[in-house]
């Protein structure tokens, strides 16, 4: 490796890169995505060429748009690892995993359907924030043996579907008390 491929970004690039991320992101969320490449690199004020430096394709940019949005999600996921009690743990990502807005949450999921690829992305970020602790509840005789992290994932965006936030919390309720197994 030669010492120029090891320089890390200049700064311009990296703010090109920023502006790129930050322009798909709201004008998708304001447009939906089947917005061009060319719409994109002009809400962020660069030309299609810079565009294509940074993200080969528009998948690139969704995948890395995913990732993006799955930042909050992480943070929750790393909090719920220092959790001593199993059910906690879990608890804590079933509950606040999503730690997206409603816009956002949108956004999530308009990425996803996108492409194969997307999709499989957005399930593959999703399994992976929640397979360490739905693992560890169900280790420790928390969680029933039947439900798969791909459950949980489905089960939580179904409960980030409800309308009101009094209706989420009464849904994450009902579908913990289904999760749980019932003290011997």
């Amino acid at each position: 490796m030669t010492a120029a491929s090891q320089r890390a970004p200049r700064k311009d690039q990296v703010r090109n890169r920023r502006r790129l991320l930050d322009a798909a992101r709201q004008a998708f969320a304001e447009q939906g995505p089947d917005l061009s490449i060319e719409a994109v690199a002009r809400a962020a004020g660069v030309g299609a060429t810079t565009f294509y430096r940074h993200f080969p394709t528009k998948d690139d940019l969704v995948l890395q748009l995913l990732e993006d949005l799955a930042g909050g999600a992480r943070e929750v996921a790393e909090e719920a690892a220092a959790v001593a009690d199993d059910w906690e743990a879990f608890r804590t990502v079933f509950v606040r995993g999503c730690a997206l807005d409603e816009e956002g949450l949108h956004l999530f999921d308009a990425l996803c359907r996108t492409s194969v690829q997307a999709a499989e992305q957005g399930q593959l970020i999703a399994t992976s924030l929640i397979a360490p602790v739905a693992d560890r509840a169900r280790d420790g005789g928390r969680l029933r043996q039947d439900v798969t992290a791909e459950d949980v994932a489905a089960l939580m965006r179904m409960a980030d579907s409800a309308s009101t936030p009094r209706q989420r919390e009464i849904t994450y309720e009902v579908m913990l008390a289904g999760l749980r197994v019932p003290a011997a």
